[in-house]
This record gives structure tokens, sequence and C-alpha cells, in this order.
């Protein structure tokens, strides 16, 4: 049977579509209805502004779920016209705004008085917010690469906009690979808005640096101004102050391969919210003994010494400023102290095979879920669970600490019957991409339609 296009259309909208939703449908509202998360963004297509609907939520059977529930054209882009749009849509499907427990969106409509999120929470008074991680760890990058005399990014967008436009150039660079005996590596291209970008972009312009470096100089005064003042390749310059530029990328190289294992922690589909707290603590912690130990990485280190002390004095203060900037800005956007209520959730990671009743209370107690589940009961359900978890863990504990908090979960509730605790779990067993402006809207920077 073939299916034109007509047919195929059909079989989706009649068929296909109303089976998928019905099957969520079907989730969210059984005999003890599932709270979920709400996504949406507006996705523009020529003059039509379209906006999809996704919603998340924790089954004890399938662990975390992302699914598509709607699909709207709205032109109003306005945060009062989103709400009104998800209103419309949550009731066209008989789902409640008290099942709603966050919500995610990019940061257009996100502000202090009139944004999604506030008009949200008018309906859902007890959603919670929060912010997109990655993206603060990105920023954290721009704002400390402002304080290297270098300007490191720019060499980058300079050097792969000069190959790039010219056939000849690249094969003169080849031709300099080969003199000075390293293999060729295509220069790549770095996108400022795109987060994990940048590192690469270095990596490869150090792998052919010493052919860049020595063609750049062969040009003489053909050579654009703007690579030579980048490149340090003025007519009064030192071999010493062309080998600045260098350490100033192997130390980018460097400490930029920590922000990016965070970012792909942060955007990895089996982190959750749960594990939030130790994955930017862990970071703040890892720049911090940087900073105390004046470890810039050991390549930076070896060059640094064949610098002139005055030179090398200059490149460890900005080195250090670097790192004392990133630790001022993470501090300013992430909340490092207790009452941040993502540190009160990092017990349920399970990682351990440990959970107290008290640990219960706390996230209950500030995640304002007391009004919801039995606590007599759920300390009951947490007694009755410690040998279970116990066992699970020592049955095989090189397998249970290499789950996602979510598979833990799963195996938990798969042999024992927990209503209060998963009452708990799946208001709170939501990726990390649930809080505003979320990996749900982004894939590695880049913005999806």
């Amino acid at each position: 049977m073939t299916i034109g296009r007509t047919k195929a259309e059909a079989v989706v909208k009649d068929v296909l579509a109303p089976k998928a939703v019905g099957d969520v449908l079907k989730a969210l509202t059984a005999d003890k209805p599932l709270p979920f998360c709400i996504q949406t963004d507006a996705s523009n297509k020529g003059n039509r502004k379209m906006f999809p609907l996704a919603v998340q939520y924790f089954s004890p059977e399938s662990g975390v779920t992302n699914k598509m529930l709607d699909f709207l054209e709205n032109a109003d882009e306005s945060a009062a016209g989103i709400v009104d749009l998800i209103e419309q849509s949550l009731d066209k499907f008989g789902l409640s705004f008290d099942q709603v427990t966050a919500f995610s969106n990019t940061n257009v409509n996100y502000g202090i008085h009139n944004s999604v999120f506030t008009n949200l929470k008018k309906k859902q008074k007890h959603l919670l917010q929060g912010n997109c991680h990655a993206h603060i760890v990105h920023n954290t990058v721009k704002h400390a690469l402002d304080q290297l005399t270098v300007d490191v990014e720019n060499v980058v967008l300079k050097v792969y906009s000069f190959f790039s436009t010219s056939a000849k150039r690249r094969e003169s660079l080849k031709e300099f690979c080969r003199f000075c005996d390293v293999e060729f590596q295509e220069i790549l291209r770095h996108v400022t808005t795109r987060w994990l970008s940048l590192n690469p972009a270095i990596t490869r312009l150090m792998q052919t640096w010493p052919a860049l470096k020595s063609y750049f100089i062969s040009l003489g005064e053909e050579c654009p101004k703007q690579v030579r003042a980048l490149l340090k390749l003025s007519e009064d310059s030192t071999e010493e102050d062309g080998d600045i530029v260098e350490v100033y990328l192997l130390f980018c190289n460097n400490i930029l391969s920590l922000f990016e294992e965070v970012v792909r922690k942060l955007e990895s589909d089996e982190t959750t919210c749960v594990e939030l707290y130790s994955i930017m603590d862990n970071f703040k912690e890892k720049l911090t003994q940087r900073r105390d130990d004046q470890f810039f990485g050991y390549l930076t280190k070896v060059k640094l010494q064949r610098l002139l002390p005055h030179y090398a004095d200059i490149a460890k203060a900005d080195f250090t400023a670097f790192l004392n900037t990133a630790l001022s800005y993470v501090g300013k956007w992430f909340n490092f102290y207790e009452e941040n209520w993502l540190f009160s959730l990092q017990p349920l990671s399970l990682h351990h095979g440990t959970l107290t009743f008290s640990d219960l209370e706390r996230v209950t107690t500030k995640l304002n879920l007391i009004h919801k589940v039995n606590m007599d009961e759920l300390y009951d359900e947490c007694s009755t669970r410690k040998p279970i978890l116990k066992r699970l863990k020592e049955n095989a504990e090189d397998e249970w600490k290499s789950k996602g908090v979510a598979a833990r979960w799963v195996a938990l509730f798969q042999v024992a019957d927990l209503p209060h605790m998963l009452s708990v779990i799946s208001h709170i067993e939501h990726p990390s991409i649930h809080w505003i402006c979320g990996k749900g809207i982004f894939q590695n920077g880049q913005q999806m339609d």
C-alpha cells in the first residue's frame, strides 16, 4: 500500500495523534491523577506562530516520560496570550492546573512582574521558579572571558573567518602544516549562541598552532591588522609575545573542558532536579580548588615557565581574575545555601541506597506537599522501604550506581507498593529541563523549533 501526502496526513491526524494523546491522558487522569510539567515555546512558520504544548511526568512503570499533548496556532505571543493558550488546551483535555508542578519556556516573556511564569503562579500558587542552569554556566564563561587580556573568542572567530573565505589560503595552510610536521585540521566555526562550540574550536586551533602562527608571520604586511593584533604579531613582537596567545589558548582549552562537562551533565536526559544542586556545588568546588591551587592546566604551566617573568605574571593574574569572576557570577545566579529548595532534594537521588523520613519531611515541607500527603502513612512506607532499598543496592551495587535517579525509583516501585512516596516523587522527579528556559527548548545551546 502506497501512501501519498494526503493519506499520510489523514493517518497521522485521525489515527496516530488521537491515539498518542489518548495514551497520555490515560496516564495523567488515572485513578490518582499524576502531577506533570508543561513546556511551550513559539515556533514561527512563515507568518504563522505555532505553540507546541509538551508535558513531562513520572510514572512508576516507565519513569520520566516526555510527550507532546497539543499543537496550537496563536498570533498573540504576550505573556497573557500564552497563558490563555495553555489554559484552553488543558481545559480541552480535562486537565487541571492543580496537577501542574513546573513550567518551562525560553527566556521570552520571563519577567519579574508580568511573565508567563508569574501569570501561571496566580493559577497554581505552589509552582516553583527555577532557572536554566546550563544557561548560567554558559553566561559564566562569557563574563569570565572578559577578564583575559587576550580576546580568545575573537581569535577563534577571526582565524576561522580568514580561512573560510578562501580555498587558496586553506591550501597554503596545508603546506605549512606539512612543513611544521603537524597534521592538517579544518578550522572549526564558533557560534556565540551555541554553548559547546568554543572549546572544540580552540582545540582545533591548538592542534595546528605552530603552522598557523608561521603562516600568519609569513604574510608580513598582507596579514590583516586585526589578526596581527590579536595574535600579537606586530613588527616589534618578540618570541615571548607570540607565546602569550598560545598560553591563553591552552588555559581556555583546559578550563572550558570543566564547563563543558557541567553543561553536558545538566543537558543529559537522565539528569533530574534532584541532582542539580550537587552538580552546581561540585562545579563551584572545582573552580575554587583551581583558584586556590593556582592550577591553570599542566600544559599552561609548562608554557608559562618559558615566558619572561613580566608576561607570566600578567597571564597568571588574568587567569586568577577569570576564576574569581566565574565564582562570583555563579554565586550570584545560583543559591549555594541550604535554603535553596534544590538542596533539600539531594537525598532523593538514592545514590547511597539510604533515605530517612526526616529527608522526606524536609522535601514535603519545602515544596508545600504536606497537605497532599498523609505524613503518618509516609513514615510507615519509609520504614518498610529501608530493607528493600538496601537489598536492591547490595544485589547489584555497581549497576545501582550507574542507574539514573529516575531508574532507581522505578526499580523500587516495581518491587514495593508505596503510594504516598510515589505522590512525593511524582511531584519532583522531573528532568532538570523543566525549569524556566531549560533543555526542552534548547539542545546544546541551539534554539529548537
